[in-house]
């Protein structure tokens, strides 16, 4: 293919505007504020902005909103704002990371007077998110205004190209990175029951309900605990089928959290049963403590989950053999732990957070600079 992704470092200051849809404590919300966070050290003067504030009562990123209430359809007013934002900031480029940020960017830059590069980062997966023929039409229109597209993996950008018709020219390959403290988290041998761990929404893209069918594949036979970080609108669903299935203490719904590395730490092993992912910031989470992952095997899955070195693959939807993977990881320690260590590896050599940054600094500079080779 021919995607680009290197890195290096350089320092003249630059003004760079981030773009997020909420402050809700999403993916591309998450990440967009480690770029914040690491950016500046980097020489850049950084504005994380927020289209609109996130659901009441959950834990926050640290994007200033420019609507109290979240936002969903363009909001002509929100765009108003959003452009003064821009006016009065005059970033040297914008980058508008995940979902309704397209739209907002393409249509309060339009007729600004300075207009910077704007670049869209791409966080999930093209052929789930625009799933009819009218949304791909939209994006593919709002897409040719953006001077560059980022892709968080190569599955998801080829996706791009074959959805939209985005040349492999203008899609640069970006993934996200780990932050150092998770590399810290300190991992135990732990004597039985399997400890697994869900990190995620409980929301219908996730497909949380898989993860309590799986565990009820799996217990009685062997003796399993599954814990969910995450809340979201399927939490009454999950709780029911919990009750249906009987499983009584083996499932635990601890809800959303801020700092998740006591859960990664108590876990043996992580289960993600998504129907789409970009790339996937629970099983890098995982890796980056020593612990493998059992995944369905969606978007960028395969490059965070190495099927028999770091991990298992599943058919996503595949309940059965998920159970079955994470049985023989409850009856053979030995080989979960070095598919762990492995898991590590692989995170250390391809997903820190400071790979993450150099990456990001070195395509926002070339965009500044107009040496993006787009």
């Amino acid at each position: 293919m021919g995607y680009h992704s290197d890195s290096y470092v350089t320092k003249k200051p630059k003004r760079l505007t981030i773009l997020v849809t909420s402050t809700q404590r999403r993916g591309a919300e998450v990440f967009g504020e480690r770029l914040a966070i690491g950016l500046p050290s980097r020489g850049w003067s950084v504005d994380f902005v927020a289209l609109g504030r996130g659901t009441d009562g959950t834990s926050s990123v640290t994007a200033e909103p420019l609507s109290p209430v979240p936002v969903g359809r363009l909001d002509l007013d929100v765009v108003r704002r959003l452009r003064a934002r821009l006016s009065a900031s005059q970033p040297d480029v914008i980058l508008a990371n995940g979902s309704s940020t397209l739209h907002y960017g393409v249509v309060a830059t339009r007729t600004l007077h300075h207009r910077p590069p704007l670049a869209y980062s791409s966080i999930g997966e093209p052929r789930y998110w625009a799933d009819t023929p009218r949304k791909r039409l939209t994006f593919r229109v709002f897409l040719a205004f953006v001077d560059q597209v980022f892709s968080v993996s190569h599955p998801t950008a080829t996706q791009l190209t074959e959805q939209f018709g985005i040349s492999e020219r203008r899609i640069r390959v970006l993934p996200t990175g780990v932050p150092d403290e998770l590399y810290a988290v300190e991992r135990h041998r732990h004597e039985p029951p399997l400890r697994i761990l869900y990190m995620g929404s409980l929301s219908p893209e996730k497909n949380p309900l898989a993860a309590v069918e799986i565990l009820a594949n799996l217990v009685p036979g062997t003796p399993a605990i599954l814990r969910m970080v995450g809340d979201g609108p399927l939490r009454h669903e999950i709780e029911s089928a919990a009750r249906a299935t009987n499983l009584g203490q083996a499932l635990e719904l601890v809800g959303s959290v801020e700092d998740v590395r006591p859960h990664l730490a108590w876990a043996d092993v992580l289960l993600l049963t998504s129907q789409t992912e970009g790339l996937p910031a629970a099983t890098l989470e995982a890796a980056a403590t020593g612990m493998p992952s059992v995944a369905f095997d969606v978007g960028g899955v395969a490059e965070t989950v190495h099927d028999g070195a770091t991990g298992r693959l599943i058919t996503p939807g595949d309940v059965t053999n998920a159970a079955l993977a994470l049985a023989t990881y409850a009856a053979d320690p030995d080989t979960r732990l070095a598919h762990g260590r492995a898991a590590r590896a692989m995170a250390v050599s391809s997903f820190t957070i400071d790979l993450a940054m150099a990456r990001y600094d070195r395509a926002l500079r070339e965009l500044v600079s107009g040496d993006d080779k787009a």
